[in-house]
Protein backbone atom coordinates (compact mmCIF):
# COMPACT_ATOMS: atom_id res chain seq x y z
CA UNK A 1 0.00 0.00 0.00
CA UNK A 2 1.26 3.57 -1.49
CA UNK A 3 2.40 6.22 1.72
CA UNK A 4 2.03 9.54 2.27
CA UNK A 5 5.90 9.14 1.55
CA UNK A 6 5.74 7.61 -2.02
CA UNK A 7 3.36 10.09 -3.00
CA UNK A 8 5.79 13.44 -1.81
CA UNK A 9 9.13 11.68 -3.75
CA UNK A 10 6.78 10.46 -7.24
CA UNK A 11 5.28 14.20 -6.96
CA UNK A 12 9.01 15.93 -5.87
CA UNK A 13 7.73 17.67 -3.08
CA UNK A 14 7.68 17.51 1.01
CA UNK A 15 5.02 15.03 2.70
CA UNK A 16 4.02 18.46 4.06
CA UNK A 17 2.90 19.31 1.15
CA UNK A 18 0.93 16.67 -0.14
CA UNK A 19 -0.77 16.69 3.57
CA UNK A 20 -1.93 20.26 2.46
CA UNK A 21 -3.50 19.28 -0.83
CA UNK A 22 -5.21 16.42 1.01
CA UNK A 23 -6.55 18.35 3.40
CA UNK A 24 -7.11 21.26 1.90
CA UNK A 25 -5.44 23.48 4.98
CA UNK A 26 -3.46 25.99 2.84
CA UNK A 27 -2.93 27.49 0.13
CA UNK A 28 -0.76 25.48 -3.13
CA UNK A 29 -0.11 26.54 -6.36
CA UNK A 30 -1.75 24.94 -8.90
CA UNK A 31 1.05 23.11 -10.40
CA UNK A 32 2.32 21.59 -7.57
CA UNK A 33 -1.29 20.38 -6.11
CA UNK A 34 -1.67 19.36 -9.81
CA UNK A 35 1.55 16.74 -9.30
CA UNK A 36 0.65 15.43 -6.30
CA UNK A 37 -2.81 14.79 -7.72
CA UNK A 38 -0.92 13.23 -10.40
CA UNK A 39 1.11 10.84 -7.77
CA UNK A 40 -1.67 9.83 -5.62
CA UNK A 41 -4.11 8.49 -8.61
CA UNK A 42 -0.79 6.60 -10.25
CA UNK A 43 0.31 5.04 -6.97
CA UNK A 44 -3.11 4.39 -6.12
CA UNK A 45 -3.26 6.22 -3.02
CA UNK A 46 -5.77 6.29 -0.05
CA UNK A 47 -5.60 8.34 3.07
CA UNK A 48 -6.38 7.02 6.19
CA UNK A 49 -9.53 8.04 7.64
CA UNK A 50 -8.17 8.27 10.90
CA UNK A 51 -5.90 10.92 9.86
CA UNK A 52 -8.04 12.36 8.03
CA UNK A 53 -10.35 12.89 11.13
CA UNK A 54 -7.12 14.49 13.04
CA UNK A 55 -6.46 16.59 10.29
CA UNK A 56 -10.08 18.06 9.86
CA UNK A 57 -9.96 18.81 13.83
CA UNK A 58 -9.03 22.64 14.29
CA UNK A 59 -5.26 23.33 15.27
CA UNK A 60 -4.92 26.07 17.34
CA UNK A 61 -1.51 26.21 17.18
CA UNK A 62 1.27 29.51 16.56
CA UNK A 63 4.69 28.27 15.14
CA UNK A 64 7.74 29.83 15.43
CA UNK A 65 11.41 30.00 13.96
CA UNK A 66 13.93 31.25 15.36
CA UNK A 67 17.86 31.47 16.02
CA UNK A 68 19.77 29.98 18.50
CA UNK A 69 17.55 29.68 21.66
CA UNK A 70 20.84 30.05 23.65
CA UNK A 71 21.23 33.77 22.80
CA UNK A 72 19.56 36.34 25.06
CA UNK A 73 17.75 37.80 22.03
CA UNK A 74 16.20 35.02 20.60
CA UNK A 75 15.24 34.14 24.03
CA UNK A 76 13.34 37.34 24.16
CA UNK A 77 11.23 36.82 20.77
CA UNK A 78 10.35 33.34 22.14
CA UNK A 79 9.05 34.82 25.48
CA UNK A 80 7.38 37.25 23.80
CA UNK A 81 5.65 35.36 20.97
CA UNK A 82 5.14 32.75 23.89
CA UNK A 83 2.96 35.23 25.84
CA UNK A 84 0.99 36.38 22.44
CA UNK A 85 0.14 32.40 22.09
CA UNK A 86 -0.98 32.00 26.24
CA UNK A 87 -3.13 35.00 25.53
CA UNK A 88 -5.11 33.79 22.80
CA UNK A 89 -4.68 30.33 24.00
CA UNK A 90 -2.47 28.94 21.20
CA UNK A 91 -0.35 25.81 21.46
CA UNK A 92 3.04 26.91 20.48
CA UNK A 93 5.65 24.99 18.51
CA UNK A 94 8.70 26.72 18.40
CA UNK A 95 12.10 25.30 16.21
CA UNK A 96 15.28 26.76 15.87
CA UNK A 97 16.95 27.44 12.24
CA UNK A 98 20.55 27.84 13.92
CA UNK A 99 21.43 30.29 10.80
CA UNK A 100 21.94 27.56 8.23
CA UNK A 101 19.93 27.69 5.21
CA UNK A 102 18.91 23.63 5.50
CA UNK A 103 17.70 23.95 9.05
CA UNK A 104 15.53 26.83 8.16
CA UNK A 105 14.04 25.21 5.88
CA UNK A 106 13.67 21.66 7.41
CA UNK A 107 11.81 24.01 10.78
CA UNK A 108 9.56 25.28 8.26
CA UNK A 109 8.29 22.01 7.13
CA UNK A 110 8.17 20.95 10.51
CA UNK A 111 5.87 23.73 11.42
CA UNK A 112 3.80 22.99 8.66
CA UNK A 113 3.60 19.20 9.07
CA UNK A 114 2.35 20.09 13.13
CA UNK A 115 -0.62 21.90 11.17
CA UNK A 116 0.95 25.48 12.12
CA UNK A 117 -1.03 27.86 9.47
CA UNK A 118 0.18 31.11 11.30
CA UNK A 119 3.49 31.26 12.12
CA UNK A 120 6.36 34.11 13.18
CA UNK A 121 9.57 33.43 11.34
CA UNK A 122 12.88 34.66 11.50
CA UNK A 123 14.97 33.53 8.73
CA UNK A 124 18.23 35.08 8.04
CA UNK A 125 19.41 32.65 5.73
CA UNK A 126 16.87 31.43 2.86
CA UNK A 127 16.66 33.48 0.03
CA UNK A 128 14.20 35.67 -0.89
CA UNK A 129 12.43 33.54 -3.27
CA UNK A 130 12.57 30.60 -1.01
CA UNK A 131 10.68 32.74 1.87
CA UNK A 132 8.14 33.78 -1.25
CA UNK A 133 7.27 30.77 -1.74
CA UNK A 134 6.19 29.97 1.48
CA UNK A 135 4.28 32.37 1.97
CA UNK A 136 2.14 31.84 -0.96
CA UNK A 137 1.16 28.92 0.80
CA UNK A 138 1.44 30.37 3.94
CA UNK A 139 -0.94 33.49 4.25
CA UNK A 140 -0.74 34.18 8.11
CA UNK A 141 3.58 33.60 7.72
CA UNK A 142 4.65 36.44 9.23
CA UNK A 143 8.69 37.40 8.65
CA UNK A 144 10.10 38.99 11.73
CA UNK A 145 13.91 41.24 11.81
CA UNK A 146 13.31 40.73 7.92
CA UNK A 147 11.45 41.99 5.20
CA UNK A 148 11.08 41.68 1.59
CA UNK A 149 9.16 43.65 -0.94
CA UNK A 150 6.46 41.98 -1.23
CA UNK A 151 5.99 40.96 1.96
CA UNK A 152 6.52 44.49 4.31
CA UNK A 153 2.54 44.25 5.24
CA UNK A 154 3.85 40.67 6.77
CA UNK A 155 6.98 41.55 7.60
CA UNK A 156 8.32 43.29 11.38
CA UNK A 157 11.97 44.65 11.23
CA UNK A 158 13.46 47.58 12.74
CA UNK A 159 15.76 50.56 10.98
CA UNK A 160 19.39 48.91 11.40
CA UNK A 161 20.86 51.72 9.48
CA UNK A 162 19.90 54.54 11.03
CA UNK A 163 20.36 53.07 14.18
CA UNK A 164 23.72 51.93 13.80
CA UNK A 165 24.49 55.77 12.67
CA UNK A 166 22.88 57.07 15.83
CA UNK A 167 25.38 55.39 17.62
CA UNK A 168 28.62 56.58 15.30
CA UNK A 169 27.03 60.01 15.95
CA UNK A 170 27.26 59.53 19.53
CA UNK A 171 30.66 58.28 19.64
CA UNK A 172 31.63 61.49 17.83
CA UNK A 173 29.72 64.31 19.80
CA UNK A 174 31.68 62.56 22.81
CA UNK A 175 34.80 63.71 20.93
CA UNK A 176 36.15 60.55 19.33
CA UNK A 177 37.16 60.08 15.38
CA UNK A 178 38.77 56.95 15.66
CA UNK A 179 36.20 54.13 15.77
CA UNK A 180 36.04 51.08 14.67
CA UNK A 181 33.24 48.60 13.82
CA UNK A 182 33.12 44.93 15.54
CA UNK A 183 30.68 42.79 13.30
CA UNK A 184 29.19 39.42 12.21
CA UNK A 185 30.97 37.60 9.69
CA UNK A 186 27.84 36.08 8.16
CA UNK A 187 26.56 37.70 5.18
CA UNK A 188 22.88 38.86 6.97
CA UNK A 189 20.96 41.57 6.17
CA UNK A 190 21.17 43.35 9.83
CA UNK A 191 25.21 42.84 9.59
CA UNK A 192 24.89 44.56 6.02
CA UNK A 193 22.49 47.30 7.06
CA UNK A 194 24.36 48.19 10.33
CA UNK A 195 27.65 48.22 8.49
CA UNK A 196 26.36 50.83 6.11
CA UNK A 197 24.99 53.10 8.75
CA UNK A 198 28.40 52.92 10.57
CA UNK A 199 29.81 54.14 6.94
CA UNK A 200 27.34 56.42 6.66
CA UNK A 201 27.60 58.63 9.63
CA UNK A 202 31.32 58.31 9.39
CA UNK A 203 30.79 59.98 5.92
CA UNK A 204 28.70 62.69 7.40
CA UNK A 205 31.61 63.71 9.75
CA UNK A 206 34.06 63.74 7.17
CA UNK A 207 36.09 60.68 8.82
CA UNK A 208 38.01 58.36 7.18
CA UNK A 209 37.55 54.71 7.77
CA UNK A 210 40.98 52.63 7.64
CA UNK A 211 40.40 49.12 6.05
CA UNK A 212 41.74 47.31 9.12
CA UNK A 213 38.83 49.41 11.54
CA UNK A 214 35.77 46.95 10.36
CA UNK A 215 36.70 43.57 11.80
CA UNK A 216 34.13 40.68 11.62
CA UNK A 217 33.67 37.58 13.62
CA UNK A 218 31.26 35.28 14.47
CA UNK A 219 28.44 37.45 16.52
CA UNK A 220 28.95 35.84 19.77
CA UNK A 221 30.82 36.51 23.16
CA UNK A 222 33.32 34.33 21.43
CA UNK A 223 33.58 36.47 18.40
CA UNK A 224 33.70 39.43 20.54
CA UNK A 225 37.03 38.09 22.79
CA UNK A 226 38.92 37.41 19.36
CA UNK A 227 37.30 40.69 18.29
CA UNK A 228 39.46 42.06 21.13
CA UNK A 229 42.67 40.88 20.28
CA UNK A 230 42.45 41.67 16.52
CA UNK A 231 41.77 45.54 17.84
CA UNK A 232 44.43 45.94 19.97
CA UNK A 233 46.93 44.04 17.28
CA UNK A 234 45.64 46.03 13.61
CA UNK A 235 44.23 48.83 14.82
CA UNK A 236 45.73 50.58 18.57
CA UNK A 237 45.03 54.13 17.22
CA UNK A 238 40.95 53.86 17.61
CA UNK A 239 39.39 55.48 20.73
CA UNK A 240 35.76 53.71 20.15
CA UNK A 241 34.27 50.83 18.86
CA UNK A 242 30.45 50.19 18.23
CA UNK A 243 29.72 46.27 18.21
CA UNK A 244 27.26 44.39 16.00
CA UNK A 245 25.53 43.24 19.09
CA UNK A 246 25.68 43.45 23.23
CA UNK A 247 26.86 39.78 23.43
CA UNK A 248 30.36 40.72 21.34
CA UNK A 249 30.59 43.58 23.23
CA UNK A 250 30.42 41.44 26.58
CA UNK A 251 33.44 39.43 24.73
CA UNK A 252 34.92 42.48 23.35
CA UNK A 253 35.03 44.31 27.00
CA UNK A 254 36.34 40.88 28.84
CA UNK A 255 39.28 40.61 26.07
CA UNK A 256 40.07 44.57 26.67
CA UNK A 257 40.10 44.18 30.58
CA UNK A 258 42.09 40.77 30.25
CA UNK A 259 44.70 42.47 28.20
CA UNK A 260 45.09 45.32 30.87
CA UNK A 261 42.29 48.11 29.17
CA UNK A 262 39.98 50.05 30.93
CA UNK A 263 36.31 50.71 29.98
CA UNK A 264 35.29 53.32 28.89
CA UNK A 265 39.14 55.01 29.37
CA UNK A 266 41.12 53.86 27.18
CA UNK A 267 37.86 52.67 25.22
CA UNK A 268 34.24 53.71 24.59
CA UNK A 269 31.97 50.81 23.25
CA UNK A 270 28.84 50.69 22.54
CA UNK A 271 26.51 47.87 21.47
CA UNK A 272 23.06 46.93 19.51
CA UNK A 273 20.13 45.12 21.22
CA UNK A 274 19.94 45.94 24.51
CA UNK A 275 19.70 42.56 25.94
CA UNK A 276 19.29 41.79 29.55
CA UNK A 277 22.63 41.52 30.06
CA UNK A 278 23.87 45.10 28.71
CA UNK A 279 22.26 46.75 32.15
CA UNK A 280 24.55 44.25 33.99
CA UNK A 281 28.21 44.61 32.71
CA UNK A 282 30.50 46.63 34.45
CA UNK A 283 30.45 49.06 33.38
CA UNK A 284 26.93 48.92 32.08
CA UNK A 285 27.12 48.66 28.49
CA UNK A 286 25.61 51.51 26.44
CA UNK A 287 23.35 50.72 23.47
CA UNK A 288 21.10 51.21 21.02
CA UNK A 289 17.78 49.51 22.29
CA UNK A 290 16.28 47.23 19.66
CA UNK A 291 12.56 46.57 20.56
CA UNK A 292 12.67 43.23 19.51
CA UNK A 293 10.15 42.61 22.52
CA UNK A 294 7.58 44.90 20.91
CA UNK A 295 8.52 43.79 17.38
CA UNK A 296 7.73 39.91 18.66
CA UNK A 297 4.48 40.47 20.06
CA UNK A 298 2.96 42.71 17.09
CA UNK A 299 4.41 39.68 14.48
CA UNK A 300 2.84 37.33 16.74
CA UNK A 301 -0.46 39.11 17.21
CA UNK A 302 -0.44 40.26 13.24
CA UNK A 303 0.06 36.33 12.35
CA UNK A 304 -2.63 35.24 14.11
CA UNK A 305 -4.85 38.20 12.88
CA UNK A 306 -4.19 36.73 9.00
CA UNK A 307 -4.97 33.32 10.50
CA UNK A 308 -8.40 34.71 10.85
CA UNK A 309 -8.77 37.17 8.19
CA UNK A 310 -6.46 37.55 5.17
CA UNK A 311 -7.38 40.97 3.89
CA UNK A 312 -6.63 43.17 6.88
CA UNK A 313 -5.46 46.56 5.88
CA UNK A 314 -1.25 47.50 5.60
CA UNK A 315 0.30 48.82 8.50
CA UNK A 316 3.45 50.65 9.50
CA UNK A 317 5.65 47.43 10.74
CA UNK A 318 8.94 49.38 10.69
CA UNK A 319 10.14 50.05 14.38
CA UNK A 320 12.86 52.56 15.30
CA UNK A 321 16.60 51.92 17.82
CA UNK A 322 16.77 54.38 20.28
CA UNK A 323 19.99 55.18 22.03
CA UNK A 324 20.35 54.11 25.52
CA UNK A 325 23.36 56.15 27.36
CA UNK A 326 24.93 54.45 30.43
CA UNK A 327 28.50 53.61 31.21
CA UNK A 328 30.80 52.15 28.66
CA UNK A 329 30.95 55.78 26.76
CA UNK A 330 33.19 58.77 27.74
CA UNK A 331 35.13 61.39 26.28
CA UNK A 332 38.50 60.02 23.73
CA UNK A 333 41.73 58.73 25.47
CA UNK A 334 44.55 61.57 25.28
CA UNK A 335 47.24 60.43 22.46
Amino acid sequence: MATIKDVAKLAGVSTATVSRVINNTTYVEPVTQERVQKAMKELNYHRDARAAALASRSNNTLGLLTGNLADPFFALIAKSVEEVARSQSCQLVVVSGGHNAQREKEGLDFLISQGCEAMVVHSKMLDDATLLRYSAQLPAMVLINRTIPQLAHRAVWVDNRAGAAKSVDHLIASGHRKIACVTSDLPIEDRTERLEGYRQAMACANLTIQPNWVINQPFSEEGGEAAGKLLIKQCPEVTAVVTFNDVMAAGLMASLYEQGYKIPNDYSIIGFDDVLLARYLYPRLSTMHNPIDLMSTHAAKLALQLREQSNILPSTNLFDANLVCRQSVSIPRQA
